[in-house]
């Protein structure tokens, strides 16, 4: 019986490539009015006519002004056309110096890109190739139609009846490896399709002038306003007010500011110096309160020690909370406010407050 079932198997996948093969020369032959052709006869064969199926794959190198400009243009372009873009990568950030893009699009429309990225820049380098896989689907059709036949014919099989469980057994198994190798050639031909369906384009893009620097600030100089209020004053004058300068060494961990505030009278009443508070510090700012990296309102913490001259020379010590208001990469606007110790032959207590900008440089 095995060896019933084997030659039946060996048979029908015979028959059925027979059959198919017959079935493509039939559908070329004449139908009426014309002669066939006759075994031994100088007639040469009718050749069977397979549509054209092109599968389109290319790279572009272009070198191009900025790419910062040309990669979302690029994929506007794309997207409008039918396609998407299914791989991107840009180097250089807000000064971009390369890309690297892949891009799926109908093969009607890659003269459309090509033709655009040519008003962009230069093509350095262009491959751009065609293939027709067209014999190759023909053949995986009759490949799957020769396969489902031979199924089909080994179902027949098993619902006759009266074979043996190694007979049935043995069918399974070449049922099971019949499936597996249609499944195969469906999935080679789904990714024939796509390709065919959809063509695919490496573009490479670079800047003319190379790579960019990105510029760093090495100094963030300022100026500010500030106020100084005493907490025990006695004759003289409560509040002064004035000005100063800052400069950020980097940016809130080290700083040195000088404020000078109006002339006032002194304890005597007699005419007094300039008050001067000259320090050397740093803030921090709070990882739980957004770490210093938002547009605006970054609180921070920080402390100072210097110098100060109030009626006589004094050492400054500060305490501070601060706020930036606004914050770009090369400006910032803040207000503060500083718990002053004045430490000397007389001690003084205050408040500074102040409101500046810083640039960077």
């Amino acid at each position: 019986m095995n060896a019933r079932i084997l030659g039946i198997a060996s048979c029908v996948a015979i028959a059925s490539c027979g059959g198919a093969a017959y079935k493509s020369a039939a559908q070329v032959a004449p139908t009426g009015g014309g002669s066939a052709a006759v075994p031994g006869s100088t007639a040469g064969p009718i050749a069977t006519q397979i549509p054209e199926q092109l599968m389109i794959e290319g790279s572009l190198t272009v070198e191009v002004g900025e790419i910062g400009d040309i990669v979302p243009s690029l994929r506007a372009l794309v997207e409008q056309a039918g396609g998407r873009v299914i791989n991107e990568s840009v180097t250089g950030a807000e000064t971009s110096w390369s890309a690297q893009l892949k891009v799926r699009l109908p093969p009607a429309k890659v003269d459309e890109v090509v033709a655009f990225l040519a008003k962009r820049g230069d093509i350095l380098d262009k491959h751009i190739t065609a293939t027709d896989v067209s014999k190759q689907l023909f053949d995986q059709d009759i490949a799957l139609k020769n396969l489902s036949t031979t199924l089909e014919r080994l179902r027949q099989l098993m619902t006759q009846g009266g074979l043996k469980v190694p007979e049935i057994l043995q069918i399974e198994n070449e049922m099971t490896r019949l499936r597996g190798q249609i499944e195969q050639i469906e999935g080679e031909q789904r990714f024939l399709k796509d390709r065919i369906a959809l063509a695919t384009l490496d573009i490479s893009l670079s800047r003319k002038e190379g790579a960019v620097t990105v510029a760093k600030a090495k100094m963030y100089p300022g100026a500010r306003a500030a106020m100084l209020m005493l907490f025990d004053p006695g004759s003289r004058e409560r509040m002064r007010y004035g000005g100063g300068i800052v400069v950020h060494s980097l940016l809130r961990a080290m700083s040195f500011e000088v404020d000078i505030f109006q002339k006032e009278p002194d304890a005597m009443g007699a005419s007094a110096n300039n008050t001067v508070i000259a320090t050397l510090g740093g803030a921090a700012y709070s990882d739980f309160l957004g770490g210093g990296r938002r547009r605006s309102l970054n609180p921070y913490l920080g402390a100072r020690v210097g110098y100060g001259y109030l009626d006589d020379h004094k050492l400054a010590i500060q305490g501070e909370a601060g706020l930036e208001l606004w914050k770009r990469r090369n400006a910032v606007v803040d207000v503060n406010v500083r718990a002053t110790g004045l430490i000397g032959k007389e001690s003084d207590l205050g408040l500074v407050t102040g409101a500046g900008a810083t640039f960077a440089f």
